[in-house]
């Protein structure tokens, strides 16, 4: 089939056309062939049968009325115009008779028709003859001759007539019955053979048909199809030419145009990604045929067109953004006026808003905030800019005038002035650190008024209570060395106690060993009594076993007595062993009760000789578990004695050290004396200093500082005299002195 896909589509039209055609005509042919068959059948009984059968059957009519005219003219014999009238209508009729059968005799026939058809003629000229003899008799006036003959020749040759035409009319019949038969087998065998023809060369058309389409519209859709996706931008489309007639060359163009656009398009797009990228200096081929290569050009020539105004506005705008004002933009034409006319508005809007930004920075570098630059002369994000300048202006301008009213009113010593009014960012954060240096400001100078007033107070305080320490120092020396001497005595004492401790732990060691060894005997006595408790309830359960046995016993011996006083004499002796087994059987129930009661009782006092056992047992390990608490006691108790006597000696010798650091104490009273008068003569000099600043709710603050709780004391080092120096920073009122005066007198 590829010599038909490779034909031109004229030539596949062609093809289809001229083998529809011929099919055509052998369908034609046939049909006229059949046809030629049928109309030579229907010619023939047109001609031949049908004809015969109509003669036949004018002769049988024709006969009829001979026949009935004749019968008429006998009964009308004295009427000789109606006799005559008779003989005039039987000529009549006998001529179209003969005449009918001379029309038969002259189509084809057979040879048996043709006998029968002599027959009919014969039988005929038999009865127009016995006709013709009646004639003769009415002729005559003999009306009775003329009936004996109608009766005795005229009927029989009627009867035979119509008996030889019924018999060349049913072999007429039958040889047009056939012939219809045959028309109509010849016509059903057509009709299916053309049916046949119609449907074949249907088929046959169809397949050329699909063939042809196939052909054609597939190569079509194919190139429909690419076509269909250039229109959409799909460039990737795969397009293979099938054949080699107008559709394949069709496809084959169309896979050549793509591949240009796609060579086109790939290279665009290279071209749009070197210059989103690496190399804007790119440019697409321009060797592309035909209008391609115009549009590479186009395209070339436009985009270098508008990168090199681009390169000449960025360069000029490079030098705005350096801050180099001089230099214009290229001036352009045409549309492109429009580059350059918004440099130049933007180049003066620059100029201009540098001239306020100048103007306004140099007046704030010289300090004067009053200066506005005019916001009027500009518009959107440029007037925005010179607002929002004025603003800054305006508020630094009110928040330094603030801030500097706020410092003269403490350079002058008020320290009640605070920064009022609404801030934000950092003037707020300013706002807030100034007030609130002023407030701390506030409060030391207030603490060191109150501090200079209790210093003062203090440093008297200070001097009196140096010299009842240096009294209480000397007391508590002499204290010191009464107490060294009791704590000889006392380590002497917990030393014995520690020894008489640790003997009677050991004691206690030793108890607890023997009460754990009773414990142990204890338990295996409890033990064995549960074994023993365990032996004697299985005694018992064998001595009713026992007795259940001597219970059957009694009875199997009561009913072999019954059995032998029936058997008589025969079970006498029978009888007196039965009798002596169940005297043994009740013997042996008896001892079994008295034994099981023995056994019963046994296993009650066993029980009870286990609970106390049990009990036993407990109480023994209660013993033991107390024995162990003394042992752990007594082990403490010798533990806590050895660390008592190591503690007392650690006590011996921190009051020896008491004893040599109230030596120093003694020495460090008289410099913290001294210390305290110079100290109560700078808080003179601080609060002269302070009184120059004015607080708020001064009257207020002296009491505020009489509720503030003191610092806590802070020990003095042993080793270092001089540590008692720190004690100055402590702010004391006359409670914590007289506080501590009672913590001395008690010490």
């Amino acid at each position: 089939m590829k010599w038909f896909h490779d034909l031109p589509i004229a030539r596949k039209l062609a093809v289809g056309f001229t083998l529809t055609t011929l099919m055509t005509l052998a369908l034609g042919s046939f049909a006229l062939l059949r046809l030629g068959e049928a109309n030579a059948q229907l010619r023939a009984m047109s001609t031949n049968d049908i004809p015969s059968v109509q003669h036949l059957g004018e002769v049988r009519a024709q006969l009829g009325e001979f026949r009935t005219y004749e019968m008429a003219q006998l009964t009308v014999l004295d009427k000789p115009e109606s006799v005559a009238d008779y003989d005039k209508r039987m000529a009549d009729t006998g001529k179209i008779v003969n005449a009918e059968l001379a029309a038969y005799a002259l189509l084809p026939a057979g040879d048996k028709e043709r006998q029968l058809y002599e027959v009919v003629a014969a039988r005929t000229a038999d009865y127009f003859k016995a006709n013709g003899l009646i004639k003769d008799a009415i002729a005559a006036g003999d009306g009775v001759t003329a009936q004996q003959i109608s009766d005795e020749q005229s009927r029989p040759a009627r009867r035979a007539l119509f008996a030889a035409l019924k018999d060349l009319g049913e072999f007429s019949n039958g040889v047009m019955a056939s012939r219809i038969e045959s028309a109509n087998a010849t016509h059903q065998n057509s009709v299916y053979a053309i049916i046949g023809c119609i449907v074949l060369l249907s088929l046959l058309a169809a397949v050329m048909g699909v063939v042809i389409s196939r052909a054609i519209t597939r190569p079509l859709g194919q190139a429909v199809h690419a076509i269909q996706s250039v229109a959409r931008g799909d460039l990737s489309v795969n397009i293979q030419a099938t054949s080699k007639d107008e559709a394949g060359k069709m496809l084959t163009a169309t896979r050549d145009m793509t591949v240009m656009l796609r060579r086109f398009s790939e290279q665009t797009q290279q071209m749009v990604e070197m210059h989103a990228g690496p190399d804007i200096s790119h440019r697409i081929p321009e060797d592309f045929p035909g209008v391609y290569g115009q549009l590479a050009v186009g395209i070339n020539t436009v985009i270098f067109e508008h990168l090199d105004s681009i390169k000449d506005a960025i360069n000029v705008l490079n030098q705005y953004a350096a801050g180099d004002l001089s230099p214009n933009a290229r001036r352009l034409p045409g549309t492109r006026a429009i580059l350059h006319e918004s440099m130049d508005a933007a180049k003066a809007s620059l100029l201009a808003i540098n001239t306020q930004i100048q103007s306004l920075a140099q007046a704030a570098a010289a300090g004067d905030f009053t200066q506005r630059g005019d916001a009027t002369r500009f518009d959107h994000d440029f007037r925005v800019m010179i607002e929002h300048l004025n603003t800054m202006m305006q508020v630094a301008d009110g928040n330094l005038s603030q801030l500097s009213h706020l410092l003269q009113s403490i350079a002058n010593g008020d320290l009640t002035a605070r920064m009022q009014g609404e801030f934000h960012g950092v003037f707020a954060s300013m706002r807030d650190d100034a007030n609130t240096t002023v407030a701390q400001l506030t409060q030391i100078v207030g603490r060191i008024q109150q501090a200079s007033s209790s210093i003062s107070t203090a440093a008297g305080e200070i001097a009196s209570g140096n010299n009842d320490l240096s009294r209480r120092t000397e007391q508590q020396a002499a204290n010191l060395e009464e107490t060294a001497a009791s704590m000889e005595e006392l380590t002497s004492t917990v030393r014995q106690n520690a020894e008489h401790a640790r003997q009677a732990n050991q004691l206690a060691i030793g108890a607890h060993s023997v009460a754990s060894q009773g414990g142990d005997v204890v338990g295996r006595v409890v033990s064995t009594m549960h074994e023993i408790d365990a032996s004697s309830r299985r005694i018992a359960d064998i001595i009713t076993v026992i007795d259940g046995i001597a219970f059957q016993t009694n009875i199997l011996a009561l009913n072999a007595a019954v059995e032998a006083a029936r058997a008589g004499e025969q079970g006498r002796g029978f009888a007196v062993v039965a009798s002596e087994v169940r005297t043994l059987a009740q013997r042996s129930a008896g001892a079994a009760k008295e034994i099981k009661g023995l056994i019963d009782e046994s296993v009650g006092k066993v029980a009870e000789g286990s609970q106390l056992v049990n009990q036993a047992g407990a109480t023994m390990g209660e013993i033991v578990a107390s024995v162990q608490r003394v042992t752990d006691i007594m082990a403490e108790i010798s533990a806590a004695s050895q660390e008592q006597s190591a503690g007392i000696e650690q006590v011996n010798q921190t009051v020896v050290q008491m004893d040599e650091t109230t030596q120093q104490n003694a020495a460090l009273v008289e410099e913290a004396t001294a210390a305290a008068r110079a100290m109560e003569e700078q808080a003179g000099h601080l609060t002269d200093a302070v009184a120059l600043f004015k607080l708020e709710g001064q009257a207020h603050a002296a009491p505020a500082a009489v509720i503030r709780a003191p610092a806590p004391p802070r020990a003095a080092a042993p080793a270092k005299p001089r540590s008692v120096v720190a004690a100055p920073r402590r702010v004391m009122s006359r409670e914590p002195a007289l506080a501590n005066d009672t913590e001395w007198q008690e010490f």
